[in-house]
Formats: C-alpha cells, structure tokens, sequence
C-alpha cells in the first residue's frame, strides 16, 4: 500500500511548479504562496542568460550617389550577433524622387552578422535636369520598430539643362 504522504507530496512539489510557472508569466492570480517550494526545484538562471541587445542595421556610406540610368551599391551589416537563426533587412523608400529604387531585401544569417552586404540602388532615366533624392529606411523585418537604418540616395542626372528665354 503507498503512503498517503508520498501522494501528498507529489502534489506539492507539482502545485509549486505549476504555480511558479504560472506566476511568471502571469497566468494565474494567488499562487505566490507556492513560489517558496518553486525556487528550490527549478534551476536558477546563470548571469550569462540575459537577453542581449536588439541587434540594429548599420549602413555605409550615409548618402549614395547613383548616375541617371545606373546603379549604385549600399553595404550592410548588422550592429551585433543575433540571438536567432536568419535575419532579413527590408529597405523602402520612405520619401522622395520615385525614379531611385533598390534592389531585393538581404538575408544575414546569425554567424555572419558582421560580414558586409551589398544592396544594389537604381536612378531609372527621366527627363528632367534635376539631380533627384531619396530617402530609405533599412529594418530588420523580424523586430518592427526596431533595428532602423534610414539613409538617402542622390540621382546624378545626365540631362542637359534647358536654357531658359532671356
């Protein structure tokens, strides 16, 4: 026959689990009285496990000059390692000349965090005279609102400006 307190401490010991668990992450109101038996039985986390930093995109250069009707390159990187697999950079324009557009988004994986990447900028051909910008904003596509690198393309026109009346 088994021992009633044998049952009776299992019980204690899962009620303390359940009711630590439970507390951390807030499931569950009035199980404080448990988290004492809780904090013998479950591990205590090393200083070394605290989250890092959010990692951010760092751009070079800040401005990019792209001749009308050619092509440019931007490099990346990333600030610090992730602490997840792959990260993805988007870029978009946020304001300016519509005819300055990038290229595809760039995929860094977590070993080559500090490797520089190359984004490739156009300047389609226009018929104006005007040296047209750009602003865009890189981000990391998996931490909306985090991660931001905002920089500026500069179309070099190849237009003769027309002479005006005098």
């Amino acid at each position: 026959m088994r021992s009633p307190h044998r049952r009776l401490r299992r019980s204690v010991v899962l009620a303390a689990v359940v009711a630590a668990a439970s507390a951390a992450t807030g499931l569950v109101q009035g199980t404080a009285d448990a988290a004492p038996y809780a904090a013998r039985l479950l591990p205590t986390p090393s200083p070394s496990a605290t989250p890092s930093a959010t990692p951010s995109v760092v751009v070079s250069p800040a401005e990019v000059v792209v001749p009308e009707g050619g092509s440019a390159l931007i490099h990346m990187r990333l600030s610090q390692r992730p602490s997840y697999g792959w990260v993805t950079v988007d870029s978009e324009r946020l304001l300016g000349d519509p005819d300055l557009s990038i290229g595809p988004r760039l995929l860094f994986p977590a070993d080559r965090w500090s490797t520089w990447q190359s984004l490739i900028v156009f300047a389609e051909e226009d018929d104006d005279a005007t040296d047209g910008t750009a602003t865009f904003q890189s981000r990391i596509s998996q931490l909306p609102g985090s991660g931001v690198a905002v920089w500026t393309a500069r179309e070099l026109d190849n237009d003769v400006p027309t002479p005006s009346p005098t």
